[in-house]
Parts: C-alpha cells; sequence; structure tokens
C-alpha cells in the first residue's frame, strides 16, 4: 500500500483531527479541518464524524483493528448526543452559535448512513435504532413529491425551508446522495416506505441533469459545482446497484465525459463552472477517481485508466508530507486564482482527506476491485 494511503490514514485518526480524549466533552467528534496558518482546528463537525464513521467501516473491513470498534462507538455516541440535544443534525459546534439553529437534511442523512456503518461493524442495535431516527426525520418533511429535498429545518420554527441565501441552503443536485442511507436502512429493515422514497429522490436526477453530461448545481441553473455532481454520480451510481435501473449507470456516465472534458493539462479541473471564482479542489478530484474507478470495475475494462492516472497525480501534489504529526498526510482544501497567480489555502481538510483515503486505497487495488463488494462503502 502506497506511503501516501498510510499517511492521510495517520492524520484523519490520529493527528487531532478526531478527538480522542475520553474525558472531553466532545469525546469522538471530528473537526472540520486544521489552520495550518493558525495552528488551529476548525468547527466540531457532525457531518463530517458521519464520514468518519463510514472511514472507520471501511478500514475496518481490511484490518480488522479493534480499536476502530472503539472510535466508531465514540463518534455515532457524540453524534447521537447532538441529534438529541438540538433536535437534529445542526451544522457545527464552535463559538458561532448561528450554526446550532438549523438542521440540514444533507448532513442528517451522511450521518444516519454513518450510524448504520457503525452498527453494521459493532452490531449494536442501539446505532441502527438511531439512525432510523435520523432516516424518520427525513421523511417527516424533508423529501418533496418531486423527489427534490429541502435543504435544512429551521429549528426555532421547526418548518423545513429552501430560501437560496446560500447555495447549500436550496434544493440541489448534491441531495441525490441522500438516498443512500434509505436504501441501505430497507436492506435492513424491510420498510417498503424507504424504498419508495430512495426511487423518489434518485428519480430526481433529471431535474439537474444538463444536456451537456454534466449537473447544475441548482434546478434551472447554468452554474456546475464538481463537487455537488460528484454528489449526485455516487447517489446515482448507488441507486443504480440496488436496483439495477441502468438510467442511473447512464447519467453517471455522462457526466464523467463532460468532467473529463475539463481536465487541465496538469491533472486539475476546476470546482467551479460558470461563476468568476477559481478555484482546484482536492475533495472533488477524489470523489470523481473513486467514481471512475468504479464504473471501470463494473464494466471490467480500463476505459478512463489514463483520465484516473492524470488526476490521482495531481490529487498527490495536494497532500502535505512534512513529518508534523498534525499537519503530515492530510489533503489542502483548494488552491486559488489570485492576483499572483495560483495559491494554496493553508487549510487541510477533513472531508478532503477521507475522500482522498478511499481513492488511493481503492487506486492501489484497482485491478482486483469488484464493484458489487465496494459500492457499499462509498460515503
Amino acid at each position: 500500500m502506497s506511503s501516501s494511503f498510510d499517511k492521510v490514514k495517520s492524520w484523519i485518526i490520529s493527528s487531532g483531527l478526531y478527538i480522542n480524549e475520553l474525558n472531553n466533552e466532545n469525546y469522538g467528534a471530528v473537526h472540520s479541518y486544521y489552520d495550518i496558518k493558525s495552528q488551529e482546528y476548525g468547527f466540531l463537525y457532525p457531518e463530517i464524524t458521519g464520514y468518519f464513521l463510514s472511514v472507520i467501516r471501511f478500514l475496518y473491513q481490511f484490518e480488522k483493528n479493534k480499536d476502530y470498534l472503539k472510535m466508531a462507538e465514540s463518534s455515532a455516541n457524540w453524534l447521537i448526543g447532538i441529534y438529541d440535544k438540538y433536535g437534529g443534525i445542526i451544522m457545527g459546534i464552535d463559538a458561532d452559535t448561528s450554526k446550532r439553529k438549523s438542521a440540514f437534511s444533507f448532513d442528517t442523512a451522511i450521518c444516519a448512513k454513518g450510524l448504520i456503518d457503525c452498527y453494521l461493524i459493532t452490531k449494536k442495535e442501539i446505532y441502527l435504532a438511531h439512525a432510523e431516527s435520523l432516516v424518520n426525520w427525513l421523511l417527516n418533511g424533508a423529501i418533496e413529491q418531486d423527489g427534490t429535498v429541502k435543504p435544512y429545518k429551521n429549528l426555532e420554527t421547526q418548518d423545513f425551508m429552501n430560501t437560496g441565501d446560500v447555495w447549500y441552503r436550496k434544493k440541489g443536485c448534491l441531495h441525490i446522495k441522500t438516498a443512500i442511507p434509505l436504501f441501505q436502512l430497507y436492506q435492513l429493515r424491510n420498510r417498503s416506505e424507504l424504498l419508495e422514497a430512495a426511487d423518489k429522490i434518485s428519480n430526481a436526477y433529471t431535474r439537474f441533469h444538463k444536456s451537456d453530461g454534466s449537473f447544475s448545481l441548482h434546478e434551472n441553473s447554468d452554474v456546475v459545482n464538481l463537487h455537488t455532481q460528484c454528489y449526485a454520480m455516487e447517489g446515482l451510481l448507488y441507486a443504480f446497484s440496488m436496483t439495477k435501473n441502468e438510467v442511473y449507470l447512464e447519467s453517471c456516465k455522462k457526466a464523467i465525459e463532460w468532467s473529463i472534458k475539463k481536465i487541465e493539462n496538469d491533472g486539475s479541473i476546476r470546482l467551479w463552472h460558470g461563476v468568476r471564482y477559481q478555484s482546484k479542489a482536492s475533495y472533488p478530484i477524489a470523489q470523481l477517481v473513486r467514481l471512475m474507478i468504479l464504473i471501470d470495475s463494473f464494466e471490467k475494462n480500463s476505459k478512463y485508466k489514463s483520465q484516473i492516472d492524470k488526476l490521482h497525480s495531481f490529487l498527490l501534489t495536494m497532500q502535505v508530507l512534512d513529518g508534523d504529526k498534525k499537519t503530515s498526510g492530510g489533503f489542502i482544501e483548494e488552491i486559488y486564482k489570485s492576483f499572483t497567480g495560483w495559491k494554496k489555502k493553508q487549510r487541510l481538510i477533513s472531508w478532503g482527506s477521507m475522500f482522498a483515503l478511499q481513492c488511493l486505497k481503492w487506486y492501489d487495488m484497482s485491478n482486483e476491485l469488484n464493484f458489487n463488494s465496494s459500492i457499499e462503502f462509498i460515503y
């Protein structure tokens, strides 16, 4: 296994990103990022703690390390505490109390999946029961008849909202990924309404899929965000694995082809398309590589190999390898265009590093990857 994989694994688990002190009231929580300049961690992030649980399940399948079970339970217990205290999965915990006023549908789905993944490795029913509570929260007002998902609940009024004051407070293609825990829970609980809701969410892809193959950030928008497009594809590829509906696979392949056309000479892709802001982020590139590897594994060919190699090479330029425990192995959030040229944002990002971990593992074992046994681990 590559040293890049070992280093990012160590950074995620052992750098301080994950709070592992038993006497800390936030034991099990995961920070959003590490700021290299200020040498400070960002806010505690429930959504990313949900991803962390899925990362632990992913690693546990290979290593069977019992320490992972303790870590998973600590993170799951923290998420349960957040949900019970605030009545939903809030954005984060820090001095900014505004982060506690809304509970987000996407974040709730990611945490539900994390709790299911925790149940699958610990076999403790409490985690499946709480995952079901989170999914029921989504079913109780977030999912529209047309399959689109209201982005958040105002915890003061208890109303689900779709305001659009910022991009993640408006219904978008990213919400297609919320179908994943519904499919997962359906397999475990066999509740027909879960399958119906997951199908409804998946079929809403037509509202965002454009004729050029891309997924618009929001309905009837010219803006494409590579990160949210990858979220849409992740949801659709999982839906394909569950339903065998070929239209989901074909829509993913069209979006992949659109993305390939956007790859630059250095193997990078812009994060935003149709807006002025210019940046290249690590996390959607890791997501895109994962998707391409999975599709190649399903079709039993190497159609995307040259593009995968190119993207993989660029992704590695975003990893910090400096020997400092707090930074070594983590992935820089993005590089952005300034008046003086491209600059690296001095922030190591938790979710980008988690996506990169799975990307690097699958890249190293791509020749032997099995689609059906791998897609269930995508997070």
